[in-house]
């Protein structure tokens, strides 16, 4: 199941992916949060989507207390993206003051499922295999049917003269000759064809994804939290103590989400957490959402 906005914008929620229906090479992946609160939008509109119910559905049944400032984090997280897929400045949600927030009235909405979604055109040339383990893997084009041969054969110019010229020899060459002068000639071509797309292909940074958190460092095991930090200051006891104090009093379930991770420091006003249902550094899906607090320096 996916969704259409604007007829511009696909939505895809288990992916947590905005695609732009016209140039799907621009995408932005959202938070979890952020992508559980745009969903909740789309199957309310038009109606009003309240705060509390934010709360309840996108961080109270994973276990999470979160504060208001939360829930606009993610909002605008979601609000940034529909700008940079949609390449628009319109207002695409609405805040309601005092009540929450909704789809605005002027945007179009469609809801596709896998039974309805739009049939392949006929004139397609390629297909794309995308391994359902493989995240960032680029796809594998393998050539289309018989009835696609004519316009493959366009974007090989050199196969295609062979195929309606063939090479004429003098003399009394024989038809075997010129067949197999023919083939060694396509087998060539096919083979340089095939060596530059692995050339480029073992260019690209596929499925190397940096670590972001190698530079934290475990600190201890509080009550079943496994909690990572990175230290930007000299004496960070103070700052450490005073960091976790106020993830915990969020009423973080270290059972649903025992993996922490912050950084420490003694100069930013604002502290971003990230809590994972599995650890960050050895799992491809560690199902993490985010706390932010402002205001942390303040006595």
């Amino acid at each position: 199941m996916h969704w259409i906005i604007n007829d511009n914008i696909e939505f895809r929620p288990e992916l947590k992916k905005l695609i732009s229906v016209s140039n799907p090479e621009i995408n932005v992946t959202l938070t979890a949060p952020a992508s559980r609160c745009l969903l909740l939008l789309l199957e309310a509109s038009p109606e009003i989507v309240l705060q509390q119910d934010f709360f309840k559905k996108v961080w109270e049944e994973e276990g999470m207390l979160v504060p208001t400032n939360t829930l606009y984090q993610n909002i605008s997280i979601v609000r940034r993206g529909l700008r940079a897929v949609g390449e628009t400045d319109s207002r695409l949600i609405a805040t309601i003051p005092r009540k929450g927030f909704q789809i605005d009235d002027s945007v179009k909405i469609k809801r596709q499922d896998k039974s309805n979604a739009a049939v392949t055109s006929e004139t397609d040339i390629t297909s794309v295999d995308i391994p359902a383990d493989a995240k960032y893997e680029d796809p594998v084009i393998t050539h289309g049917n018989a009835a696609n041969q004519s316009t493959w054969s366009a974007l090989n110019p050199h196969i295609n003269e062979y195929e309606q010229n063939p090479l004429s020899t003098p003399g009394t060459a024989s038809k075997p000759a010129r067949f197999a002068g023919w083939r060694l000639s396509a087998v060539i071509i096919l083979a340089a064809f095939a060596t530059g797309l692995l050339i480029i292909a073992y260019s690209l940074p596929f499925g190397k994804t940096p670590v972001f958190f190698d530079n934290y460092n475990f600190v201890e095991n509080d009550n079943g939290c496994q909690i990572y930090i990175k230290d930007d200051t000299h004496d960070s006891r103070d700052y450490y103590q005073r960091y976790k104090n106020l993830i915990k009093n969020t009423g973080l379930n270290c059972k649903i989400y025992p993996w922490i991770y912050f950084p420490v420091s003694a100069t930013s006003p604002t502290l971003t957490a990230l809590a994972c249902k599995r650890d960050f550094k050895n799992s491809a899906s560690p199902g993490c959402i985010s706390l932010y607090f402002r205001g942390v320096q303040s006595e």
